[in-house]
């Protein structure tokens, strides 16, 4: 979806310029972080929107000054599925 936003140039200024990419980058960043903080987004959609791995996602909250509050009960269970399946794969070493 393709939304239009009028940004005053006083609020331009303040968000350092830069060209129309990088202002909507900023802009669904925000969007995107505020709608996690609000719990409307899990961790992995989260990331997946704005093209992150798990690790850049934990660099852009912390780069945010943001402390990572909505790690669900969903969320690990969807951790513990991935690191058995990785460790059925060979990827990972077996527990120990």
């Amino acid at each position: 979806m393709t939304i239009t936003v009028e940004i005053p140039e006083s609020l331009v200024a303040h968000l350092g310029g830069g060209s129309p990419q990088q202002l909507s980058r900023q802009v669904l960043e925000a969007v995107v972080l505020e709608a996690f903080r609000e719990d409307r987004l899990e961790i992995a959609e989260a990331a997946e929107i704005l093209g992150f791995s798990r690790l850049e996602w934990n660099h852009f909250l912390k780069d945010r000054q943001v402390l990572e509050h909505a790690y669900s009960v969903e969320d690990l269970e969807r951790d513990v599925a991935m690191i058995r399946r990785l460790r059925a794969d060979g990827v990972l070493p077996p527990a120990i």
